[in-house]
């Protein structure tokens, strides 16, 4: 029998059922196969996005055989569900032999450990951890996922609240779940599992241009520096994130000449602090610490631990590590264990990620050796990488390589937004993958405004996971949520600080539903709606 695909790239060539959908960064629409008649969607004319196999030791699913099977997933991205850890090994050996690449392992969460030896065997392929039947430690659930090489997780609707949900996506989790679809799509749900699925794809085609669902991430590059007020990389503008409610803030951490790990993004001092240009890894911390800032006097440059125990205070602001020792230096191996040793003393903040990139690439496997339990990312951004792709084919060439990039890591993707697009997440979703982008159009200057101002409201429309920006002071105020009143359509509008204000919505019928939509216009005249739950429910 020849194998299923000439090659691992050619298993990415799937021709996914994406019908014209409205609804941004839509929940992906999931069949679960149980038995032998659950198979023929899969031929239809409306097949699942993606669809979840159960496989037996003998690799057949519901009484046909695996390679048959995966043969008809040619506009889906399989969930390849491992029940007994009997069919590990020739799993493994059927996806070596057919070049198998673009699908997702899973396991339930009792038998974590089976999935942990699978994606130990298939590095390539993402990870799902299914929760149904258990009510997890939410908090916890991350690192437990990541541990086990999962970056998604299968909750049961009653769990799946837009709290939980949230809390999740934080730390680069996407959850999906099975129930009615205005209520968990309205939770943010990545995806929903389910028998109808040309009722599903009629209740996403329902909603105006522009619907979100999931909340915006919004993280703080380097800290937040609000205009100008707080430097860059310091405690003072990371402890304003978190008191400015972003859903997380990123860091750069070095180390000096003499070991010290230090929050600090450029190789050198030049144009940030009021000195002789020294380069950072090359001068002592006694050195370093003796500096002032150009623009804020009162500042220098902080330690890492000191950073992270002043941020145990605020757990619910994720700190984005991104471990950036100069590749001449060779000291990952250092600062990772100098990470994984703060991130347990219990003195410091546990809520967060890591990430790496450049030239370091092949560090992020030994991360994700040393540190399992923490949540990944891959950075990539500059002149080398392509632009933006145009079409699925260059979408999927993009996704391939990311794979390649964070083989044996449960790590997401974090671009420059240049060099991805709305047509790029959408085909990342069906695959699981995490994508945070980073944006840079503004740093040289607040003046960049009128030119680049555009490209920044393009990236915050295209529904990426989460937007990483210098400038969040311009995104902050928008609501996160509606909830619908007695008195509709006047709803309760909410907002990161915890405020609420009262607004007129727009009143929308699906079916038996009601929602709600509030508008929001962005600042070159682009606008987007956000969509409350449905009412009564």
């Amino acid at each position: 029998m020849k194998p299923l695909y000439q090659s691992i790239r050619a298993s990415f060539s799937k021709d996914i059922y994406m019908p014209v959908c409205p609804v941004v960064a839509a929940p992906t629409v999931t069949l679960e196969v149980n038995c032998a008649a659950d198979l023929a969607p899969l031929t239809s004319e409306m097949p699942p996005q993606n669809v979840i196999l159960h496989i037996t030791p003998d690799l057949t699913v519901a009484g046909e055989a695996l390679y048959d099977v995966l043969a008809l997933c040619s506009r889906s991205v399989p969930i390849l569900y491992i029940d007994s850890e009997a069919t590990v090994a020739p799993l493994a050996e059927f996806c070596d032999l057919n070049h198998v690449g673009d699908a997702i392992l899973c396991a339930s969460f009792d038998k974590k450990e089976i999935l942990a030896k699978a994606y130990n065997a298939m590095p390539m392929l993402r990870g799902m951890l299914d929760c149904r039947g258990k009510t997890p430690e939410i908090e916890k659930l991350p690192g437990i996922a990541v541990a086990s090489g999962a970056t998604s997780v299968i909750l049961d609707a009653e769990i799946a609240t837009a709290d939980a949900v949230h809390s999740l996506q934080q730390r680069f989790i996407h959850v999906i779940s099975e129930g009615g679809f205005g209520k968990l799509a309205t939770r943010g749900v990545n995806g929903i599992i389910t028998a109808d699925l040309a009722g599903a794809y009629s209740f996403l085609s329902s909603f105006p241009e522009g619907t979100n669902f999931r909340r915006r991430n919004l993280l703080a590059h380097k800290g937040f520096s609000n205009n100008g007020e707080f430097s860059e990389n310091t405690i003072t503008s990371v402890v304003a994130a978190a008191k400015h409610y972003f859903d997380g803030a990123e860091i750069d951490v070095k180390l000096t000449s003499d070991d010290v790990a230090v929050v600090m993004h450029n190789t050198n001092t030049k144009g940030l602090f009021d000195c002789e240009v020294a380069v950072t890894e090359e001068s002592s911390y006694e050195f370093l610490s003796s500096l002032r800032r150009i623009e804020h006097p009162n500042e220098s440059i902080d330690k890492f631990s000191d950073l992270m125990h002043e941020m145990k205070q605020y757990p619910d602001t994720p700190v984005l590590i991104e471990i950036k020792p100069s590749a001449k230096y060779h000291k990952v191996e250092l600062l990772t264990a100098m990470t994984d040793e703060l991130l347990r003393d219990g003195l410091s903040q546990e809520n967060c990620i890591g990430i790496m990139g450049g030239s370091l690439g092949p560090g992020l496997r030994y991360v994700h050796r040393r540190i399992p339990y923490l949540p990944l990312g891959w950075c990539e951004g500059g002149k080398n990488i392509p632009e933006a792709p145009e079409t699925r084919d260059a979408a999927e060439d993009r996704i391939y390589r990311v794979a390649q990039l964070t083989e044996g890591c449960a790590a997401g993707y974090n671009p420059e937004d240049v060099n991805i697009n709305r047509l790029f997440n959408e085909y990342a979703k069906f695959r699981m993958l995490h994508v945070f982008v980073w944006s840079r159009s503004w740093t040289l200057s607040p003046s960049k405004w009128e030119v680049n101002g555009p490209s920044n409201d393009n990236t915050y429309l295209s529904g990426f996971d989460a937007w990483t920006t210098d400038h969040g002071e311009y995104f902050l105020g928008y609501p996160i949520a509606v909830e619908p009143t007695e008195n509709a359509p006047e709803c309760i509008l909410h907002f990161r600080d915890g405020h609420t204000e009262r607004a007129i919505c727009d009143e929308l019928k699906v079916e038996n539903e009601v929602f709600y939509l509030y508008k929001n216009e962005l600042h070159f005249g682009d606008s987007y709606y956000i969509c409350s739950e449905p009412k009564g429910e």
